[in-house]
């Protein structure tokens, strides 16, 4: 496997990468924040690369918050001290107490400009979104070696290439009606500084957009098997075509606030971390409303750890991706509009309350 190397990345060319495209600012993107073919390229490659989805300001707290999470000096003597040490942590972050409510970390998942992205990837309004992953981890570049070998010092945590919806969901990505689903790694360190660019590979043409049994892509990388495709001599999980896919995969040219929108079936894998450097990212996932089968984490426990103060200066949109019941759901009665009032003095109603007047009228 490529990337075990501790300079994985000496000598390649410009062309050799995934190169992050500039979102335009909120006064020129006019109706879109992405282009068609943007979104063309998400449906049918499988992803896209952006620079700029949040405000520069934003990113950087947020990339600082990470590193307060997770310092760096103790994600190296931790990981080399225990090898069951995972520094990972989910949304949301309440180690602030009080000042919690307002880290970039908490907000970064609902920003109008990443849930608007979200939203035209999937061709739906940003209120008929829920967020269902949110989570932060440090990869560290660990040494992988034993004593007798002879072979130069290699880094462990190469991955397989493979596709992430097995462990989303216990059913398939739909494909004819297109993904449910917007996968979203942003980076929060320097490729240069911390390595372990993420490596994707573009779909073969027509590949996600109908399922047919010789092109099945079981979630699971088993060779050989008969689920699917990978005992066939030319489907996605064969040898030929998985020698192909490692031969037309491209590390992604990050930097902090870099980020990749993809799809629950995109072809990808994770490599090392620069020897002995801790790379920071920031996981998500946005799906459909409709898409309840698709689940990582529940988010009403911890969030419910925050002040009110969080829920109440959030937008109805904002609420509403978290999973907080819309305007005009069945949920709101008069009791129920009342009663979670009480719960957040500073909120709004007003909003719940106009949509349960024009139901009832």
């Amino acid at each position: 496997m490529k990337n075990t190397s501790p300079d994985p990345y000496k000598g390649m060319k410009e062309e050799d990468w995934w190169w992050p495209e500039q979102l335009p600012s909120d006064q020129d993107s006019g109706a879109n924040l992405l282009t068609s073919d943007q979104r063309r390229r998400f449906l049918e490659d499988g992803f896209i690369v952006v620079d700029d989805l949040w405000p520069r300001a934003m990113i950087e707290q947020a990339a600082s918050e990470t590193r307060e999470l997770f310092p760096e000096e103790t994600v190296i003597a931790r990981s080399l001290s225990d090898k069951r040490y995972k520094p990972f942590s989910s949304m949301p972050w309440i180690h602030r107490q009080e000042k919690s409510s307002d880290l970039a970390i908490n907000h970064m998942s609902l920003h109008h400009r990443a849930i608007r992205a979200a939203s035209e990837l999937l061709h739906v309004d940003a209120i008929e979104l829920r967020l269902y992953q949110d989570h932060l981890i440090a990869k560290f570049g660990m040494p992988e070696r034993k004593e007798e070998d002879v072979q130069p010092m290699s880094v462990a945590g190469d991955q397989d290439i493979h596709v992430d919806y097995g462990n989303n969901t216990l059913l398939v990505p739909p494909r004819e009606s297109g993904p449910e689903v917007v996968a979203c790694l942003c980076y929060y360190s320097n490729i240069e500084d911390a390595g372990g660019a993420t490596h994707f590979a573009k779909a073969k043409a027509g590949e996600l957009t109908r399922y047919r049994p010789e092109t099945f892509n079981p979630p699971n990388f088993v060779f050989g098997t008969i689920n699917g495709s990978a005992s066939t001599s030319d489907g996605p999980r064969s040898p030929k075509s998985t020698e192909e896919r490692y031969q037309k995969e491209k590390p992604i040219h990050y930097k902090i606030g870099t980020c990749v929108l993809y799809r629950l079936d995109a072809w990808h894998r994770g490599t090392p971390a620069a020897l002995n450097r801790v790379r920071y990212t920031h996981h998500r996932g946005w799906r459909k409303r409709q898409a309840d089968w698709v689940s990582w984490q529940g988010l009403a426990p911890r969030l419910a750890m925050l002040s009110n103060r969080y829920m109440e200066k959030l937008s109805v949109e904002q609420r509403a991706v978290l999973g907080f019941a819309p305007p005009g759901d069945p949920y709101w009665t008069q009791e129920t509009v009342d009663s979670v009032g009480r719960r957040y003095p500073g909120m709004d109603m007003e909003p719940y309350r106009q949509e349960l007047g024009s139901s009832t009228s």
